[in-house]
């Protein structure tokens, strides 16, 4: 341990040598952040994250230069989805102790991601968009934009919380409990986290228990004109009292089953004999006359199925009314972004013919909003590597303008289709490409990937 006065080494001892410093306090600082350290990693093992991060804030607070504290609570800020601060402890890491391989490796980890600071930089954006949307009211395109947030980064503990406030606002306590579970096994002590899941708890508590009925103690029954109250534990000593009775008749009871059994029963059977035939033959034909209006019956649903499949998970008519209007609000106010998605929400054919012209006249002037931001999500799931998803976006793109952004979409459209094996498609994408746009940086690239598959396949034939 240095002085930190002078900087000279001290030791164990409690005086510097060199200056004559007293420092005893400050060893003792210099411990107790260290105590911290240590509770913070206990917590940090146990996945108790919110408790790491507050334990070795507070060991910072009373020693900045516990490099080993910085550097655990960056990874703890990255494990729950919060990369930029991160970044931040592991950059003033490094530049409070030159020598700091830990800081080092997690920053080189960092750099050698591909497209990991695009990513975090557009789920910063997308989750601040869902706050604003949260405020606006806007309560479905917040849910949109979180869910986007959470499929790019599944430990985005702040993300899944907002999410999971938006189900239980709306109710849907079991969506909710399905986010705050996952939270959870993230943070697992997280405090908001868990004010969350009692909320849900007692909620679906109250929705599928019921009050318990009181227990009545009392029997009553009918004297005569008067009616007797007495406790239950009165009465059952009144029906000891008279078991005698009731064992007589049951005797009596059986003696009569016994003359019914030897007597009654032999003649109803020689009277079953003669009539199970006509009871067959009735039956059978009962049975014939049902298979026949079963056969109606099914065919009837079957024509219903096939009339109701066009409106499968399709919305409703004034949810779909309520959505084209908000678009049409939206756009009005220059927010075409939030016009795009609310349209992209409209079921068109269960509109009027009316609101089917308004969709398509408003569709029409949201395209390229709509367009641009399937290219910008097909982009970063590119950058991901994440090529099924990318070839979604960009394929929606194509099919709609196959010459979006000179060329570019349908590009990377087939280099998706290259580097998932899909070698058919991936020349046919290229091949549109140099039709298009031959002379552009798309169509030389497309014409080299095109140059590369004739080697290849020229390289196979020689071989056999």
């Amino acid at each position: 341990m240095q002085c930190f006065f002078c900087g000279a080494d001290v030791g164990d001892s409690h005086v510097c040598y060199n200056c004559g410093a007293d420092i005893l306090l400050y060893k003792q600082i210099i411990y107790t952040s260290f105590v911290f350290y240590n509770q913070g990693l206990e917590k940090a093992r146990v996945s108790d994250l919110s408790g790491a991060i507050d334990a070795l804030k507070t060991a910072l607070q009373y020693y900045k230069y516990n490099t080993r504290a910085r550097n655990l609570l960056g990874l703890c800020y990255y494990q729950v989805g919060e990369l930029v601060l991160a970044l931040n402890e592991w950059v003033l890491s490094k530049n409070l102790q030159e020598n700091n391989p830990d800081a080092d490796r997690y920053l080189a980890d960092i750099e050698n991601t591909p497209g990991l600071l695009s990513k975090t930089n557009s789920i910063i954006k997308k989750y601040n968009q869902a706050i604003e949307y949260c405020k606006s009211g806007s309560k479905d395109l917040a849910k949109i934009q979180l869910k986007k947030v959470i499929n790019q980064n599944g430990n985005f503990v702040k993300a899944q919380q907002l999410l999971a406030l938006l189900y239980i606002d709306e109710k849907k306590y079991f969506d909710a409990r399905k986010v705050l579970s996952q939270a959870a096994s993230i943070d697992a002590n997280n405090t908001l986290t868990i004010k969350y899941i009692h909320e849900v708890k007692a909620a679906l508590k109250d929705k599928n228990t019921g009050r318990r009925k009181k227990k009545n103690d009392t029997v009553s029954f009918a004297d005569g004109n008067d009616t007797v109250i007495m406790s239950e534990k009165s009465f059952r000593s009144m029906l000891d009292n008279t078991r005698a009775s009731f064992v007589n008749i049951l005797l009596g009871i059986i003696v009569g089953l016994l003359i019914c059994f030897f007597l009654v029963v032999p003649t109803v059977k020689d009277n079953m004999k003669d009539g199970n035939t006509d009871t067959i033959l009735a039956l059978n034909e009962a049975l014939a006359e049902s298979n026949s209006k079963n056969e109606g019956l099914q065919s009837e649903i079957d024509e219903l199925k096939e009339s109701l499949s066009a409106y499968d998970d399709k919305q409703d008519v004034e949810t779909s009314y309520d959505n084209l209007f908000a678009a049409q609000n939206y756009y009005s106010t220059g927010d075409n972004e939030a016009a795009s998605e609310y349209i992209q929400l409209v079921t068109k054919d269960v509109l009027g013919e009316q609101g089917q012209q308004a969709y398509d006249n408003l569709y029409s002037l949201l395209s390229p909003t709509i367009l641009q931001g399937y290219y910008d999500d097909g982009n970063s799931f590119y950058g991901e590597e994440n090529y099924e998803s990318a070839i979604i976006n960009f394929k929606t793109v194509v099919d709609t303008d196959e010459s979006y952004d000179s060329g570019a979409a349908l590009f990377l459209l087939g280099d998706c289709y290259r580097l998932t094996d899909q070698t058919d498609l991936a020349l046919e994408c290229f091949n549109k490409v140099v039709e298009l746009f031959p002379n552009n940086k798309w169509g030389r690239q497309a014409k080299v990937y095109i140059a590369a598959d004739d080697t290849e396949l020229d390289a196979k034939v020689v071989g056999e």
